[in-house]
């Protein structure tokens, strides 16, 4: 159950970093398209988003859509880092 839930949290994240990087100005999806982008149901989808926002990693725009935070983009990344195969991050890490 846990682990489901960090693959739904992090889709949710990774969504809502895309958006951010697509256009600064209006980084916010609705719950609608957030559910169906996301491919979980609303009932589901409503934990995941009180357990982002309280952990501040995502908030409410003025027009009321979720937009990920710094704090968020921060955890997406290092969840991106985290799952890459170890060989590939030595080797990054060397080349740099």
């Amino acid at each position: 159950m846990v682990e489901k839930d960090t693959i739904v949290q992090d889709r949710v994240l990774s969504l809502l970093c895309m958006k951010r990087r697509q256009d600064v100005n209006n980084p916010g999806i609705g719950d609608e398209e957030l559910e169906r982008l996301s491919g979980c149901p609303r009932e589901h989808l409503e934990f995941h988003l009180w357990y982002l926002k309280a952990k501040g990693f995502i908030g409410r725009t003025e027009n009321g859509t979720f937009a990920i935070t710094v704090q968020g983009i921060d955890r997406a990344y290092s969840e991106r880092q985290e799952s890459r195969p170890v060989a590939t991050r030595l080797l990054e890490s060397t080349a740099s």
